[in-house]
Order: C-alpha cells, then structure tokens, then sequence
C-alpha cells in the first residue's frame, strides 16, 4: 500500500486493533506506526501507549500519551481526563517496579473447585473449612441465572455443590456473606414479590436438619427502592457493610453501613466517608474479621486499571484512614471483581478472569475463576482467631438460640453484641487472644457472667466438635448467681461504665420477671481490714441497686447487702483467686 496524504489508513488501525485483541502486541505496535506514517491520528498515540503498557515499556507508554496530549485538540473536561489517566500510567509504573523488585511470593493458585463455568464472590467464615460463592452456568454463550455453591478447601474436591437448604430458586440468589460462625447469611436476592426494590439484602438462619431455611428480607429501614448488593458482615454482630445504586450500572455506587438494634431491626443505612465514596463507583466491601480493616473495589485514580482493590482502617465510628492500593497482582490494567481475607490476615481468595496475569482477558465474563492468594505483610489486617461458644439449657442441654451475647475486652471496649445462633446456639468469638468478658441472657434464665481467660484457649480447642459450652440456669425464686462483670473503682463504690453493659442484662430479667424480689450482695476479697471490706461490700451493693432503681425497678422489689470478705469462693493467695472472690451476687426472692 502506498505510503502518503491520502492513502488509505484505516486498514492498519484495524489490523492493529485485531492484532492487539490477540494479544499480539508488537505487531499491533507495526500497525500503528504504518497508520501514523500515512496520517498522525492523535488517537493512535494513545493506541501505541496501551500496546506499550502491556508490554512494561513504561517510558515509550508515557512518551505516546505525552504524544497525544500535545497534538490532540481536546475541550477542557477532556484534557482534564487525559492528563489523569497520564498520572495513572505514571503511578502503574512505579508500582510494577515495587512488584518486580519484591521478592515475596503471592502463591496465587486457582482453587481445584473452580470449573469452566462462572464462579465468583467468595465468602468465607471464621473457620476455614468451606468456601462460599456465587455459581452461574453458561448455557450455550448466555449465562442463566445465579445460586449460591459451597466447597470443601480441602485442596483435593473438585466440584462444588448447591448450598443445602431453601436458598436457591429459578431467580437470582448471590452476592452473600455469612457470619463468623457460620450460621446466619446475608444475601443478594433480586426480583422477589416482598422486595423492596430489584434487588434487595435477605437472610437465612442454618439449620442443622435440612440447611438453610427459606430467605427474607432483612427487617428494618435497609432496603429501599433502589439496587442493594454485595453484603459484608461484621465480627460485632450488628454491622453490615453493603453497595447501593439506582441500578447497578450507575455511577452512583456506594458504600453503606447499617447496624442491628436490640430487637433485630437493621437501621436506615449511612455512606460512608468520602474518602471511602469518592465521585466514582465502589464496591465490593469486605470488612475483615478484626472489626476494622475495609477491602473494597474502587474505580477511583490513582489506578492500574479500570477498577482497583483498596484498603482502609476504620479508626473510629466516622473516620477511616485514607485508602491505600494493592497494587499488583492484586490488580491489573482491567477490571477486578471480589476478594475476601481469612481470620489470619495471611491469604484470602479471589474471583478473577487473569489468574495472576496482570493483563486483562478479552472474554472475562466466560472464565471467572476462583484463586487462593498470599497476602504481603503490609497489606495483612489484624490477626484473629476463633474460640467456639455453644449457650444451652442446663438441665436438657438443648441449644439455647437468640441468647443475648455481649463480649468485651478487659478495658471494656465491646466488640461483640449480637445473638446466639438461632437453630445451634452457636455464638464463634473472633478474638485478638486477651481476655474476654461475657455476658449472655435469655427470657426465662438467669443471666451468665463470665471472663474467658487465655488459659482458657490454650485449653480448649480453638474449632471443633469440643467447644466451650455456657449453661444457662432456669430462672427460679431462691436462685443465687454471680455477676462477674460489675466493675468498681478501686477501693470505690463508683460504678465503671464498662458495668453498664452487664447491669443492662440484670436490669432486662428484671423487667422479664416482675413477680419476682431481688437482694443485691457485695464480697470483697481479704486486703484490708475486715471493717473496712464490711463497708465497701455493703456501698457496692448499694450502687448496683441504686442504678436498677434509676432505670425503673420500683425499688420496693429491692434490698441490698454486704458480706464483706466472709464469704470467699476461691483462695485469696494469687491475684485470680482475689479477683473472683470481689463479685456482685444476686439472689431471687
């Protein structure tokens, strides 16, 4: 073809475009540079950087895009464009350099479950034994509609199977989370008659004698009128993270967060901070299991790629840290879809089209796939690991489901109120390995107290058919328990807040039981003299009943004691055996 004005160009764009879409990127180059000789294009520049790109010729990427930006005739929004996807290319440079230079090794691997079908949205629990996810089939080029799958990790199965239960229909059912202890799941379900909107957040209870009971929407202001996907779960028991939209193809896509109230209904859900929404799409939150660390998908600058993976820590209720990129592999020069973490912080799994290919596929959407990844140190969360309760009756020791569970730290900072498992009573603790205070209530039993020790996981096992059982005493008059969560300034009767949390439960029984009288009983340990322990026995007892008559116990139902150091139920020779000797005893009259 002969070379000059005029000559006919278009046939060397579109050689190098199929050339390009083949994968054939240094002949895709060869077209592009017969084209310019025969008509310089400014839009072939930009062609040029992206085969350039692809080939980690950063430097003549760069040079192309300059190219472009000097000749091309652009209004001021479109510049404005053009030069930030100049500093994205910048930015993607010196990030490969950072991963090539690494010498980490991400061990990504796709899982031996994953098939030619579509497979993505991981979800995992506090365990580490199934993964769940979203299954699509592809009949003939055309995907039907999506069920949720669950697989063993074994390293060996090579299928997975349909979530046992009544979750999956002939409509659309993906996009879910489950909870740490596996036993409650919040899902995507679309197009339902008692939908909010085209699709809306469901849950399902497990139960252990046919799988997961029949979906319904999640109660409460959560659901709208508008496109609600892509849930993630707290470890606290009462926080969902979530994507909402007018549709899901809008460039409104946000992340929100609703929490759960004492009877079960899920609040009007809030943005996030704008550091977290910014003016372009997100999705995809995963809150890990430390109750802090936010995963997300953002298409956000600066970026890779079409979509990026970011990290945030929440530092309190409102404010997050500014997030950061994963950089490669994690992301590529294309989309990216789902990943969640595991307890550990060490490796988590991802949905992809790439493997661990940083350059994108052409025919994705036929070949999501399922990987196992390694996760660099300062990308990692916070480690946690899982300590199993099961709440039951004392004398059937039949589950006790829908148990009220508050677990705090030993500096009173709660981080988990929510409740048993309804089916199991199963409550699994995501803990950091310190102590931990318990409080557990049910209508109808006496209120648990209780502090879990770190003796107490090293001599129980962490998961497993062994779990530690909490029993709950039937509540009856003449019936004596131990609150062992009331906390007192030393040497005071001065209530510490951190009580409040177990002084609510006493309160509820309480109300639950009107027809019954209550003494409120103090003990000390033995340091000081007998005297004195007398004195601040009986005005610690005093508090507790006075704070129970401010909060609405006629205080006709009342009485108070103190029995001093007289009564011990442990050795006052170690600091352990002292500190269950100081209690607050309630007996029921």
């Amino acid at each position: 073809m002969k070379k000059g004005k005029g000559t006919y160009y278009q046939a060397f764009i579109f050689a190098g475009d199929q050339s390009f879409r083949e994968g054939k990127y240094e002949l895709a180059l060869e077209y592009y540079d017969e084209s310019l000789a025969i008509d310089p294009i400014s839009t072939t520049y930009l062609k040029k950087s992206l085969a350039n790109k692809y080939l980690y010729r950063w430097e003549e990427s760069i040079a192309q895009w300059e190219n472009y930006l000097a000749i091309a005739r652009l209004s001021r929004e479109r510049r404005a464009e053009a030069e930030l996807e100049l500093e994205n290319l910048r930015f993607a440079k010196e990030e490969y350099e950072k991963y090539v230079a690494s010498d980490f090794d991400y061990n990504i691997e796709k899982l031996s479950f994953s098939t030619e079908q579509l497979e993505y949205f991981p979800t995992i629990t506090g365990g580490n034994e199934h993964l769940i996810y979203t299954h699509r089939f592809i009949s003939g080029s055309k995907p039907t509609d999506e069920n949720l799958f669950e697989a063993a990790l074994d390293g060996i199965s090579k299928y997975g199977v349909p979530l046992a239960g009544n979750l999956n229909s002939r409509l659309n059912e993906g996009a879910a989370c489950i909870s740490p202890d596996g036993q409650f799941m919040v899902l995507t379900v679309c197009d339902r008659p008692d939908g909010a909107g085209s699709c809306d957040l469901y849950y399902s209870h497990w139960n252990p004698n046919y799988g997961w009971e029949i979906p319904k929407p999640l109660p409460g202001m959560i659901n709208t009128g508008r496109w609600e996907s892509q849930p993630s779960l707290g470890p606290d028991g009462r926080t969902i993270y979530f994507v909402r939209a007018s549709n899901p193809m809008e460039t409104d896509r946000d992340i929100f967060v609703s929490t759960k109230d004492d009877k079960g209904n899920w609040s009007k859900a809030q943005k996030l901070p704008s550091n977290i929404n910014g003016s372009d799409r997100e999705s995809c939150p995963f809150m890990h299991f430390d109750g802090k660390t936010l995963y997300f998908l953002s298409e956000r600058s600066p970026s890779l790629g079409a979509s990026d993976f970011f990290k945030s820590t929440r530092i309190n209720d409102s404010t997050w840290s500014d997030p950061i990129n994963l950089g490669f592999p994690f992301n590529s020069f294309g989309e990216e879809f789902s990943l969640v973490i595991d307890k550990s912080g060490k490796f988590g799994y991802l949905a992809s089209d790439r493997g661990e290919a940083i350059v994108p596929s052409y025919d994705g959407l036929s070949s999501l796939d399922l990987y196992r990844f390694d996760l660099p140190k300062h990308l990692q969360p916070e480690n946690r690991d899982n300590y199993d309760l099961v709440i039951v009756d004392s004398l059937t020791l039949r589950p006790i489901g829908d148990a009220f569970v508050q677990l705090f730290n030993l500096d009173g900072v709660q981080f988990y109120s929510g409740t048993s498992a309804k089916n199991t009573g199963m409550v699994r603790l995501m803990t950091d390995g310190g102590e931990v205070r318990l409080s557990v209530y049910h209508k109808g039993y006496l209120p648990y107290s209780g502090v879990i020790s770190q003796l107490d996981y090293i001599a129980r096992p962490l998961h497993g058919s062994k779990v530690a059982t909490i029993k709950l005493i039937p509540i009856a008059s003449g019936k004596v328990f131990a609150l062992r969560n009331i906390l007192f300034e030393l040497d005071q009767s001065n209530l510490l807040p951190e009580s409040e949390k177990e002084l609510a439960a006493l309160l509820q029984m309480l109300k639950d039981n009107s027809d019954l009288n209550a003494t409120i009983i103090g003990h000390t340990d033995n340091q000081g003299g007998r005297a004195y322990n007398q004195r601040l026995s009986e005005a610690r007892a005093g508090a507790v009943l006075s704070w129970l008559v401010q909060h609405g116990i006629d205080s006709n139902r009342l009485t108070s004691e103190g029995r001093g150091m007289d009564k011990p139920v442990a050795s006052n020779d170690t600091e352990a055996g002292r500190a269950l000797n100081r209690r607050t005893e309630v007996l029921l009259r």
